[in-house]
């Protein structure tokens, strides 16, 4: 489609639709082309001699001559344009930013006549220039006061903005539309942006740089795009003018925004019915000679936007792949237009059996490795010992690079002095609808924050190392075949206190599932990687093995968490200058009603209505109340209004087969693997004294002549138990225990020691060992005895006889479990002892002082 522009004695030409700017993941393009706003504000000015807050058109012409020397290829205009504005700026090679002003100042929700007539100047404004090739996007709104989203609510306030988007959509589909907002009201985040655009005045360039982190994760997976920033150079000078701006710019650049707009391009500046004579914002004079800052910003807009350091390392990328033909070549491909001076590309096919070979070698420039299929995690610690780079970026063979990925990644890695960091992973619009369903859909891979620059967990899609830190961790933990190996490389980076980092702007295209069956196959292997990192670091696992992440989760992996409220700070009377949004990973209560264990809940009740009808009913409703929030959930699914009218019961149905799936395959697995080590008998000769304290507890006691105790004693157990392959918590410092043990599917295991003074060097340890009833013995024993109480007060034979087999079953089970438990810590204990040079506590002079006579000790059996 071709838009026609008029002019006056010259007749009409056509401008393709072509030239219009589109949202592209976290950034903008034009054609083929990134595209980034190096944009002014311009005006308003006094009016013209046609009534126009513009310049004369010829001063126009000159200025966007002058601006698109200087490197600019934007203005932002604060009211609607004429069209020959517009035309102008086509013309110069310039796209312009307009804003609808309406009366947003008032208390417009207590006036139905001034909300439509916001609405219809939105829609004026679009019918009028929407559809020009030369626009860049309408804001629906620019700063709505704080006590007036307070006063309404922000919700409320977030909707009335999106219909003003829906409205600009509707009346000019291609049109880009969004609302430019200000740290005073960070909360107010409607959903209907194409992008996210902020005004941000702060000069202090480490404040400024943290809180583009920030707004970076309010924006999400959109475009960042900053609508104001300048510098007063009446209060300010020339000099540090030109130099706070400049700063500003790098650090725009640096996190990953797509642009921003300087307030403003000249001193002349006509607002209120006046001339505005006592600030100096513009980069130029009111008669338009350039000052020092307009130097300054030529030759930051002329430079590549992306790169802003010199030092960079050598990157070796890896991609690893099993049967990925389907996507391969698209991937490799992007790799090979990278922008980043010195990179190499290593394919690690993991035993495809596909046309894996075939493509790679229609790419030369590619090392290629084939191997017998050994699983991914051996994969990328061949990548990495096959790379030559100072950093190991990897990726997978389903994603696709955006062509600024490595600078971005790795000069944020510089910047923040990370050993490893990661960026986004987002489903590109390519995608069909299945697969665009599942990116609205619980479970995708996603990053988590512990705060606005440090992550706890970047997805394997889209991660770096340092080579060097890499193989000293050892690589990743071979046993994680399919997933799980980042998070588990991730959590040990962490334990090593070293920091990782997060690029926004290091953004990469990853295509999502694209039938149910594999999201489904995906989901149980999820499940299974969850149960396998339980076992490893069970500190940080939480009911029936889910991970417990610290921090937040972001990306297409947030979507669907049923999270509390967040928290925001307004100040005393909603009066701070940056009303700050505090997120936190606290689940609501609906979390339940979505999980494994309502389900397994709601079939107990359906049980117990052999015996009791009524709480069929019960059931029932809980899974109603299931399919209830599927559905409210699929309703608010991020979905295009475009969007075929089976996608959202597909979302509803993918709502309540992804934690059914992956809970099931975790909980399975948990089960499965959780096995004592065999721990072997040690000689009768060198055991010490071991007291049963109570039926789930023993006491070990140790001595020492030569002022060894529980530090030797704990270093040892530690060792041996790691040797052995028992997964534990051996470093939780916010414990009572010393050390937790994973034990077997009912109890686990704690010890803890203490140490007696007897006179250097003479030292005497305890080492008390107990198990404790898993979440999951607890469940089965209290569902028993409520079944066998059921039976009793239903009167029914078979149900008691049922009831009581249970009990005796669960009763022996129990005891059973604990004695092996205790058995395997003991002999635990006993080993670390000897190995840690103790001598087992006897007949002792030690014990004797402590009036523990020898009748009074039980020694266990070991």
């Amino acid at each position: 489609m071709g838009y026609s522009i008029i002019r006056g004695g010259l007749g009409t030409r056509t401008v393709s639709a072509a030239n219009r700017i589109e949202v592209s993941g976290k950034f903008l393009r034009l054609g083929e082309e990134k595209w980034y706003a190096k944009g002014f504000a311009y005006g308003p000015f006094a009016p013209n001699r046609d009534g126009e807050h513009l310049p004369e058109r010829s001063q126009v012409v000159r200025d966007f001559a002058h601006i698109r020397e200087l490197g600019g290829n934007s203005i932002r205009v604060y009211f609607p344009p004429p069209v020959w504005l517009l035309d102008l700026a086509l013309d110069a090679g310039l796209h312009v930013f307009v804003d609808v002003p309406w009366e947003k100042h008032r208390c417009f929700f207590e006036d139905w006549d001034a909300q439509q007539r916001a609405v219809e100047r939105v829609r004026a404004t679009a019918a009028a220039v929407g559809d020009h090739p030369g626009l860049l996007a309408i804001s629906v709104a620019n700063e709505i006061p704080v006590d007036i989203v307070r006063f309404y609510g922000h919700v409320r306030v977030e909707r009335f903005i999106d219909h003003l988007i829906q409205t600009v959509k509707s009346t000019a589909p291609d049109c880009l539309a969004t609302y430019v907002n200000f740290p005073t009201t960070e909360f107010l985040t409607p959903s209907a942006c194409d992008f996210h655009c902020f005004n941000v005045y702060v000069h202090d360039e480490a404040k400024f740089a943290a809180y583009l982190d920030r707004l970076q994760h309010i924006a999400g997976n959109k475009p960042l795009l900053l609508g104001e920033y300048g510098v007063d150079a009446i209060r300010e000078g020339d000099i540090e003018q030109a130099e706070m701006l400049t700063r500003h710019l790098r650090q725009v650049f640096r996190h990953g925004l797509s642009g921003s707009y300087i307030f403003s391009y000249t001193d002349d500046w006509f607002t209120g019915g006046h001339q505005i004579e006592d600030w100096a914002f513009g980069v130029t004079h009111r008669d338009r000679t350039p000052k020092v800052a307009a130097g300054a910003l030529q030759t930051e807009w002329t430079s590549n936007p992306a790169r802003v350091r010199d030092d960079l390392p050598k990157v070796s990328v890896v991609v690893c792949s099993y049967n990925g033909a389907a996507t391969l070549a698209e991937c490799l491909t992007s790799l090979m237009h990278l922008e980043y001076p010195d990179y190499e590309v290593i394919l690690v096919d993991d035993g495809s059996t596909d046309q894996t070979a075939e493509i790679a070698a229609d790419f030369p420039q590619v090392l290629y490795h084939h191997q017998e299929n050994r699983g991914l995690s051996v994969a990328r610690n061949v990548g990495a010992e096959l790379a030559t780079g100072d950093v190991v970026a990897y990726t997978d063979d389903d994603c696709v690079a955006e062509e600024f990925w490595l600078l971005y990644l790795v000069q944020a890695m510089q910047d923040q002095g990370v050993e490893a960091i990661g960026g986004p992973n987002i489903t590109p619009s390519s995608d069909g609808w299945v697969a665009r369903c599942v990116a609205a859909s619980p479970g995708n891979p996603s990053h988590v924050m512990l705060n606005d620059r440090f992550a706890e967990h970047v997805p394997g899609c889209n991660m770096a190392f340092r080579r060097e830190t890499l193989l000293g961790l050892n690589g990743f933990d071979s046993q994680f075949r399919q997933a799980g190996d980042d998070v588990d490389m991730c959590w040990r980076l962490l334990d090593a206190g070293l920091n990782i980092g997060y690029a926004p702007g290091a953004m990469v295209w990853h295509h999502r599932r694209a039938t149910v069956g594999a999201y489904s196959k995906q989901q149980k292997g999820y499940g299974r990687s969850e149960a396998m990192v339980h076992f490893k670091h069970p500190q940080r696992c939480g009911t029936f093995g889910r991970s417990t992440w610290k921090g937040i989760i972001y990306g297409d992996g947030a979507v669907g968490l049923p999270l509390r409220p967040q928290i925001i700070y307004h100040g005393q009377f909603g009066m701070g200058l940056f009303q700050t949004i505090y997120r936190h990973n606290h689940y609501g209560v609906w979390a339940v009603i979505m999980s494994l264990e309502w389900h397994f809940a709601a079939l107990f009740f359906l049980l117990l209505a052999t015996l009791f009808p009524p709480l069929a009913g019960l059931a029932v409703t809980m899974w109603l109340a299931t399919g209830v929030l599927a559905v409210r959930s699929a309703l608010q699914a991020p979905l295009p209004v475009s969007a075929p009218w089976w996608t959202r019961p597909l979302v509803a149905y993918l709502y309540i087969l992804q934690p059914i799936l992956r809970g099931w395959h975790r909980l399975t697995y948990l089960l499965r693997k959780r096995v004592l080590p065999s721990v072997p008998s040690p000689p009768r000769e060198c055991r010490p004294e071991v007291k049963r304290i109570s039926a789930s507890v023993r006491d070990t006691y140790w001595e020492s002549d030569t002022n060894l105790g529980r530090e030797q004693l704990l270093r040892v157990m530690v060792e041996e138990a790691r040797r052995h392959g028992w997964a534990g918590d051996y470093d939780n410092a916010w414990a009572p225990w010393d050390i937790k043990l994973v034990g077997d599917r009912w109890h686990d295991i704690i010890c803890v020691t203490a140490t007696e003074e007897l006179g250097w060097p003479r030292r005497f340890t305890r080492a008390r060992c107990q198990v404790k009833p898993t979440r999951f013995g607890r469940v089965v024993t209290v569902a028993t005895l409520i079944w066998s109480l059921a039976a009793v007060v239903s009167g029914q034979l078979w149900a008691i006889a049922l009831g009581g087999l249970a009990c005796g079953l669960i009763l022996v089970r129990l005891n059973r479990s604990r004695y092996y438990c205790l058995k395997a810590i003991t002999r635990m204990a006993i080993h670390a002892g000897r190995l840690a040079n103790l001598q087992g506590s006897g007949q002792s002079a030690a014990a004797e002082q402590h009036d523990e006579p020898a009748t009074a000790r039980q020694a266990a059996k070991i």
